[in-house]
């Protein structure tokens, strides 16, 4: 095996505790997708978005209701004050603390928009210190975060096993 692939973004890291000292003993990579959880992170998404049913489950999970992205948009504003005096965006932020945690962790943020794609790939020129990891991961954890990943059908899948 070589990689192993699971959401784990700033608002999700449970996969430290349980999945990363495996990873690690047995010199395995990982893969995090929806590193920016579900574009939610880079800042452009409020309780006022409206995502298209037929394109975009969304609006089906309960950490996008309207009152939960509320409440969560005070991670988004830690990421944008930690990066305003670095010169990063929020997405960047995200991240770059992501490419910071380890060598064996390489994220794929999904995008449709090619600006996005830049603004990502922009990221490679930031390294945040040991000691920025830390001290966002001090500014974040306060923050208590809104509604599950998933429904409750959907919880039950990733649950399993």
């Amino acid at each position: 095996m070589t990689a192993v692939q699971s959401e784990y973004h700033l608002m999700w890291r449970e996969p430290a505790t349980k999945v990363f000292p495996v990873l690690k003993e047995l010199g395995i990579g990982f893969v995090p997708y929806s590193p920016l959880n579900r574009g939610f992170l880079g800042g452009g998404i409020n309780e006022y978005t409206v995502f298209d049913p037929k394109r975009d489950n969304r609006q089906t999970l309960p950490r996008f209701a309207p009152q939960a992205l509320r409440a969560n948009y005070r991670v988004v504003e830690v990421l944008n004050e930690f990066g305003r005096t670095r010169g990063m965006t929020s997405a960047q932020v995200a991240l770059a603390w992501l490419l910071a945690k380890s060598p064996a962790i390489v994220p794929i943020p999904g995008t449709t928009k090619m600006s996005h794609m830049e603004e990502n790939l922009r990221t490679l020129d930031f390294k945040l210190s040991a000691a920025d990891v830390a001290d966002l991961e001090k500014q974040v954890a306060p923050v208590p975060v809104m509604g599950d990943r998933y429904n409750a059908n959907e919880q039950k899948q990733v649950s399993a096993g």
